[in-house]
């Protein structure tokens, strides 16, 4: 129980992230918004055209924020298969308890001002679930084929 016990520690230290995240003001849509605003204009002008058009921001923090979503749970996923990786069905586990937070999630999210829940961000939560077992069960085949077992 040695390794589990540190994977058990990874997964509840990141879920308590996530909570801590969303409740900051910071991560709202408007606020990515101008910080994305700031970085492509003001800063690094390297996007050059109509980059000031809004529209262009918006479709950039949607991007940015959507992607956010995938990866946030996508490591999330992992460290939970990790923690039950000696049930039979870890990865079934790890992504429906991955998809639950997410629920639980959106519905913190419903409580905070200036934060909305949106059941779009559970699905790209749950592809990032997705994505993560799948990445996770592609090394671990590797690796298994690697030692000849």
């Amino acid at each position: 129980m040695g390794k589990r016990k540190w994977w058990i520690v990874a997964a509840i230290t990141w879920m308590v992230s996530i909570f801590f995240f969303t409740q900051l003001p910071y991560f709202t849509g408007q606020n990515t918004a101008k910080v994305i605003r700031k970085a492509v204009i003001n800063e690094t002008k390297t996007i050059v055209a109509q980059s000031d058009n809004p529209v262009d921001i918006n479709e950039l923090n949607l991007i940015v924020r959507k992607v956010t979503h995938i990866i946030v749970f996508g490591i999330l996923a992992f460290l939970l298969f990790k923690s039950l990786e000696t049930f039979r069905s870890s990865y079934i586990l790890a992504w429906l308890l991955t998809v639950l937070y997410a629920l639980s999630d959106e519905w913190h999210q419903s409580f905070m001002p200036g934060r909305v829940a949106a059941y779009r961000d559970v699905l790209f939560d749950s592809i990032g679930a997705v994505i993560g077992l799948l990445i996770s069960y592609l090394i671990i085949r590797r690796k298994k084929e690697k030692n000849g077992s």
